[in-house]
């Protein structure tokens, strides 16, 4: 690489914190491999070589993927391995084979290009959810796009050599990219596209390399070769950094490493604050993989399963017993540790391909989660609470019903679920006879009347993202209003509080699974609210229990009711930093 020896301006850039740690070094840019698809007119005999070169590229793109998986479970782990299991599922999805051979067929156009349209129909759908889990599994689409494409191309040569170890900077790396390159040279991950649930966020953790993501101007920043500072803790990139700068991050860097080696000795050990009020610390996931990587850090359980990824990732709606051996191998990996089951949140950016609806002016007021099942889709419904109730005979299930915005929403789940359960008792089909059932409070008039919710169900959990939108007419994606955003708004504090008294009012537990309880600002305010779950992502899993072990409950009660008198936002923000930066020295986020 060649080295720049004039001292260039240092630049900034802020991204998504994906992988944490820190790490300087020299930068190795990854132009990525484009995707070029020409249209060619068929001849009538022509049609059927195209068809048999299609699925010929198809067969050798599955063997190439389970290839793949081999090396990454070989190198990075399990979990990193079973991300090539949605590729393996798209290339199985009939729809997706069908419709690509009638387009060769019936319109007489060359294979690459048929499969390039469709699967740019796929990309550009789940591309534009809001929801960030979702959006960037956009990037599987493309790499799967490349593969079969490169494949009925005859030209599909992947060389990546690294000479030294380099920080990868690329606009984004698909799981493919990440696992053909050499991990002994690979200091850590840049990109200008993802989110922290990102695959190349998840590989990153798995190779212990600091990642961020989301840096958008990065590769037009930046040349292989220059000199980089990048903090997976805190989200930023530093290009050319200053002596003064370099230092500065030196120190942090052993902060961090001694911190780091704190964090691993509390793993096995309970979130229990120092006067002795337990807290059940659980963690979000997606996938099955990611189960196993809850206890391993110690979590309590997984406080939020994901489910519509089943629905989105593909054309046709997945079936019930799909969904139960999903499910069940998730609850055994668990092996006793419970699992909060969510219901499809699908609607509003979220609708699959395989459920028709109408156009909708205002989506996100409309047919959405349990609303979209009520009326005329209860049959999907009903597979996907037969598969999780099956999946309960082998561990602790609960559910959790999302966008519940009155009693007679919770009441009909309630009514669907014993219906179910009634037609697979007399199927002879095993089940729990004790599957604790919750309602998502994240709209303002369930929040409204959480006491009255609370009598329906045995817990309550907090949705924050949407509380928080839905409370303050603030459309978060909107640069415009996105400032108003924020959890600490005063409205916002007192209707977590409310929620929390009144579902204790009526004996029922209550979580938060929303972004704010992964916040470490908001760790000492919650528990001072007495929330009794904290449903966390797995990489904040660590941290938040490590504030939670550091605290009393009596000084966190103290905290929440000084918070809860100020009256702005600004206000709020400003002494919760203050007394973090007082009793946490060692920890940054």
């Amino acid at each position: 690489m060649a080295i720049t020896k004039k001292q260039k301006s240092e630049q900034i850039l802020a991204g998504v914190p994906a992988s944490p740690g820190i790490i300087m070094g020299r930068v190795f840019l990854l132009s990525g491999d484009v995707v070029k698809v020409a249209p060619r007119a068929l001849q009538e005999s022509e049609i059927l070589e195209e068809v048999e070169k299609f699925r010929a590229a198809v067969a050798k793109a599955k063997q190439d993927i389970q290839k793949l998986r081999e090396k990454a479970a070989n190198s990075l782990g399990e979990e990193s391995a079973q991300i090539f299991e949605a590729h393996q599922l798209m290339l199985e999805d009939d729809l997706i084979i069908d419709e690509t051979v009638r387009r060769i067929q019936t319109e007489k156009i060359n294979a690459d290009l048929a499969f390039f349209e469709i699967m740019e129909k796929f990309e550009t759908s789940i591309a534009n959810f809001q929801d960030e889990h979702f959006k960037s599994r956009a990037i599987d689409l493309r790499d799967v796009k490349r593969r079969v494409i490169h494949n009925i191309q005859g030209d599909f040569i992947y060389l990546l050599k690294i000479q030294e170890p380099a920080i990868i900077v690329a606009r984004e790396l698909t799981p493919s990219d990440t696992v053909n390159l050499d991990r002994d040279k690979v200091l850590g991950f840049a990109t200008d596209f993802g989110g922290s649930t990102s695959h190349v966020a998840i590989m990153a953790r798995s190779m212990k390399v600091p990642s961020v993501v989301g840096l958008l101007q990065a590769c037009q920043s930046i040349q292989t070769g220059d000199w980089i500072i990048l903090d997976g803790n805190e989200g930023t990139l530093v290009v050319h950094p200053t002596p003064e700068t370099t230092q500065k991050y030196q120190q942090r860097l052993d902060l961090f490493h001694t911190f780091e080696r704190k964090l691993d000795k509390i793993k096995k050990l309970p979130a229990r604050t120092k006067d002795g009020k337990d807290i059940e610390l659980s963690a979000n996931i997606e996938f099955e993989r990611e189960a196993a990587n809850v206890r391993e850090m110690g979590g309590d359980g997984v406080g939020l399963y994901r489910t519509e990824y089943h629905y989105l990732a593909r054309q046709k709606l997945p079936g019930e017993n799909e969904l139960f051996n999903e499910y069940a191998r998730t609850v055994k990996a668990l092996k006793g540790k419970p699992i909060i089951f969510r219901t499809a949140d699908l609607g509003g950016d979220k609708l699959p391909r395989s459920i028709e609806m109408p156009p909708e002016e205002n989506p996100f007021l409309g047919m959405r989660a349990i609303r979209l099942f009520r009326n005329q889709n209860q049959d999907i419904f009903k597979t996907q609470l037969r598969a999780i109730v099956r999946a309960s005979a082998f561990g602790r299930v609960r559910i959790l019903f999302p966008m519940i915005s009155c009693v007679s929403e919770i009441r009909y789940c309630q009514n669907l679920l014993k219906e179910t359960k009634e037609e697979l008792k007399q199927e002879g089909v095993s089940f729990s006879k004790d599957i604790p059932v919750g309602a998502m409070i994240e709209v303002p008039s369930s929040a409204v009347i959480a006491d009255l919710i609370a009598e329906e169900c045995d817990f309550l959990s907090i949705g924050t993202n949407d509380l928080i939108q839905y409370s303050l007419a603030v459309d978060r994606g909107n640069e415009h209003v996105a400032y108003l955003y924020n959890p600490f708004n005063p409205a916002i504090l007192r209707m977590i509080r409310d929620i929390i008294h009144k579902g204790h009012q009526k004996g029922v537990w209550v979580g938060m699974c929303g972004e704010m309880a992964s916040d470490p600002l908001s760790t000492m305010l919650l528990i001072g609210m007495s929330l009794d779950e904290f449903s966390v992502s797995l990489v904040s899993l660590l941290l938040i229990k490590a504030i939670i072990r550091r605290v009393d409950y009596s000084e966190c009660e103290n905290l929440a009711q000084k918070a809860l008198n100020f009256t702005t936002t600004r206000d709020v923000d400003k002494y919760l930093r203050s007394v973090f930066s007082k009793k946490f020295r060692d920890i940054r986020f």
